[in-house]
């Protein structure tokens, strides 16, 4: 074999091998384009699942914020479904109401909701929103407030309680959680009732206004059992009267408005899940199922023992005249208090 023979095919050998190397990269590098796209492929889809985002129009950390995190957990199995919390406060609510009336009626974005935000703050802020707006698609629970006194109150019973503010209009004071917020309207709404004058000193919230009460700022208070339950068992507290019809099995000793004989000026703190109007049919039955059914779990069951809330399921007909009703109801208390949308 010739000098010049022997270099053409060493070269052309050379060339040969480069070339394969040459393929046998750009085949690692198509198995691992095809590998990141396959990954890429995974991702989107998991990411396409649907999510439900319940608006909940408080701050963290509140009772109705650490309520529909946990039902919202308990409702994914039958949602099929994640659940993410949205807090939205500000405006006594209506901030983030708002926000859902407006929404994709898709049955995606909700609201969970205490009662104030629908048939209280509205007399007094400017909602963008009327009754009429949004779909209550199902109440979950309630809770009575609770009228509560320190231990050297002059009176030891609910009867006693109300002789005495009977006795001395405008010498006491009672604490609430805010100006035109339900415990504002649903005690003034049960003082009116009774005839009996009583001052009332807004705060912001039940904790803010167990503080000023324990610390003797006001004479009673006016909130959720929650919050006062510990001051109660130590004994510093009594709590002698609720909002509710009936009395409380978390406050026995709490007069319900039936002993008074005023069982139809029953106010409640309750909580549901509201849907944007229009929501398919379908939709709804699927969300109002969900919720029900997380309300009967042992972890939702064992929340509302612990807090003194009443699983209370209404839906349709029934929840629609109830809100209609403590709608208008509160609005004649707050017309009376001179209150006006601001």
């Amino acid at each position: 074999m010739s000098d010049s023979f022997a270099s053409a095919a060493r070269a052309a050998f050379s060339a040969g091998r480069r070339a394969g190397a040459s393929v046998r990269r750009a085949m690692r590098l198509g198995i691992q384009a095809a590998g990141c796209v396959a990954a890429s492929v995974a991702v989107s889809i998991a990411f396409a699942q649907p999510v439900t985002r319940v608006v909940v129009p408080a701050p963290v950390g509140g009772g109705t914020d650490v309520f529909f995190r946990l039902v919202g957990k308990e409702a994914e199995p039958f949602l099929k479904n994640p659940v993410i919390i949205a807090n939205v406060g500000g405006a006594g609510g209506t901030i983030g109401v708002g926000q859902v009336v407006n929404a994709r009626p898709d049955g995606l974005t909700l609201a969970g909701v205490w009662s104030s935000p629908l048939t209280a703050s509205p007399h007094s802020m400017k909602a963008s929103y009327t009754v009429d707006d949004y779909v209550p698609v199902i109440h979950l629970s309630q809770a009575p407030y609770v009228f509560c006194v320190l231990a050297d109150f002059p009176a030891r019973d609910g009867r006693a309680f109300i002789e005495e503010l009977r006795r001395n209009p405008d010498r006491y004071t009672y604490g609430n959680d805010g100006l035109g917020g339900t415990g504002h309207l649903a005690a003034a709404r049960i003082f009116r009732a009774l005839g009996v004058q009583v001052r009332d000193v807004p705060f912001k919230g039940a904790g803010e206004t167990l503080t000023n009460f324990l610390g003797g700022h006001v004479s009673i208070y006016v909130g959720s059992i929650p919050p006062v339950m510990s001051a109660v068992k130590s004994g510093k507290a009594r709590c002698l009267l609720s909002s509710a019809a009936d009395r409380s099995a978390a406050m026995p000793d709490a007069l319900g408005l039936r002993d008074l004989g005023i069982a139809g000026e029953q106010t409640m703190l309750w909580r549901a899940i509201l849907a944007p109007k229009g929501t398919p049919a379908a939709v709804l039955s699927n969300i109002e199922q969900a919720f029900e059914a997380a309300m009967g779990t042992p972890a939702t069951r064992r929340y509302c023992e612990d807090a003194g809330e009443q699983i209370m399921i209404l839906k349709g007909d029934a929840l629609r005249s109830m809100l209609r009703s403590e709608y208008d109801a509160l609005g004649a208390v707050a017309r009376s208090l001179k209150l006006a949308p601001q």
